[in-house]
């Protein structure tokens, strides 16, 4: 008979949802534009889109600064969610950026190495119909589970792949690969997002 049943090897992935959403996109779209129109950008993982510098922190639009208040919380969450130890970690550092995707363009998959936790922040999410536009996909960090499928059974996925809304963050740890499928509408797509970790 069985024992017990113990899943191992757990990767979080952890949603907020900011509470003034609406007011605050409308800013961010606001202050993203006018850096767009400032700045080429920077290649990353970015295809046929732009890619803000990683300067968000350093930022004092209000929209800007707000997100960031934001960013931090969730962060300060996820290891209070996480961590078994009476307090964690103050000195946080936190890159950011902005991601916009016109139609057809896309991030290639990646991981952030050197970092504790990434993230994404929803600004601008376009209506889908059908398709995958506007998906992020984790890949398994686990190298050889194809070698042991076991039909049906949810830790034998190799990959996770999920549309969050405008006004979404998502958090995980910074060593999950990840990219974005094309955007197939008219509409751009817009998302910031950031890397996080402890100095102490």
């Amino acid at each position: 008979m069985l024992e017990s049943y113990t899943p191992l090897f757990h990767s979080p992935l952890l949603q907020f949802k900011h509470d003034n959403a609406e007011e605050l996109n409308k800013r961010l779209l606001s202050e993203a534009k006018a850096m767009r129109q400032a700045s080429s950008g920077v290649n990353k993982s970015n295809q046929r889109g732009w890619h803000s510098e990683t300067d968000l922190f350093r930022r004092e639009e209000p929209g800007m600064k707000e997100l960031c208040r934001f960013i931090v919380q969730a962060v300060q969450a996820a290891e209070q969610k996480m961590s078994t130890q009476d307090s964690i970690p103050t000195q946080l550092q936190v890159m950011g950026w902005i991601n916009v995707n016109g139609t057809g363009a896309f991030n290639t998959p990646h991981a952030h190495e050197g970092f504790r936790w990434s993230g994404c922040y929803y600004v601008n999410q376009p209506e889908v119909d059908e398709g995958r536009s506007g998906y992020i996909e984790f890949l398994d960090p686990r190298s050889g589970i194809q070698a042991w499928p076991v039909k049906g059974a949810s830790f034998g996925n190799t990959k996770v792949a999920l549309r969050p809304s405008a006004g979404s963050l998502l958090l995980f740890p910074s060593y999950l690969v990840h990219w974005v499928y094309p955007n197939e509408e008219e509409d751009e797509r817009v998302s910031i997002a950031f890397n996080a970790r402890y100095t102490t």
